[in-house]
């Protein structure tokens, strides 16, 4: 598989894809993007840079038109892009970002797309819109949909590991506490990930919150077994 490593590279077939949708439309965009870039290998902060560059050269009313069909094309880095582009959405359309970032997960055929829109997404809707997205986790927190909740932990685990501030952690963990019990593969990934950042960078809430944790009637041992990880990775740190 062909490597793309260089800015002014990816720069120029962005650029050629833009001339496919001047002339050609969405569709040949998505196409153009898909071949030329999504097809090779291509590193995570590359493609954050091609999501930017496409947030800035196709109009606002036209950027979900663009993310859905290049979500139907299920190539691993194209969530990249979803995931920056809706982020940059977040500023002026907070929950249209919200929402679709759930649709494209709830569509997911794999793991990581989960995780890559989720960290991107929700991660940075608790880094930059707390209070929106409190309530967002407390309504998320309940859906059916494993893959969902694999993304709250993926967007905890980011905002938690990128400074948020302790009171807002206790918030989010108070909610990871609710999936606590649950046994579906992905959510114990998901929720467990970000369980293990909060007691790595917060100890103070696992002890705050011990009884809870320890209750065997709603919490899995997998919860308690990941907080001890994270336990433990803090004791490490703070050696080190």
């Amino acid at each position: 598989m062909e490597t793309i490593s260089r800015k002014p590279i990816l720069k120029s077939l962005v650029e050629k894809s833009l001339e496919e949708y001047q002339t050609k439309g969405l569709e040949a965009l998505v196409e153009s993007l898909s071949e030329e870039i999504l097809n090779k290998k291509v590193k995570f902060p590359l493609l954050q840079y091609v999501a930017h560059l496409y947030f800035e050269n196709i109009e606002d009313e036209l950027q979900i038109q663009f993310g859905d069909l290049l979500e139907s094309k299920k190539l691993e880095g194209g969530n990249v892009i979803l995931g920056i582009l809706l982020q940059n959405r977040m500023d002026f359309h907070y929950q249209e970002s919200i929402d679709k970032a759930t649709e494209y997960i709830s569509q997911a055929n794999a793991w990581y797309v989960c995780d890559i829109i989720g960290e991107r997404v929700f991660g940075h809707a608790l880094l930059h819109h707390f209070q929106s997205a409190i309530e967002d986790y407390q309504r998320l927190i309940s859906s059916d949909v494993n893959w969902v909740l694999r993304s709250l932990g993926a967007g905890a685990h980011l905002a938690i590991k990128w400074g948020l501030e302790s009171k807002k952690v206790k918030q989010v963990f108070e909610i990871l506490l609710l999936a606590g019990g649950l046994k579906d593969k992905e959510i114990r990934q998901g929720i467990g990930w970000a369980a293990k950042t909060t007691a790595k960078f917060h100890p103070e809430i696992i002890y705050e919150y011990r009884i809870e944790i320890d209750n065997e009637e709603k919490i899995a041992n997998w919860f308690r077994t990941k907080v001890k990880i994270g336990l433990e990775r803090n004791e490490y740190f703070n050696k080190a």
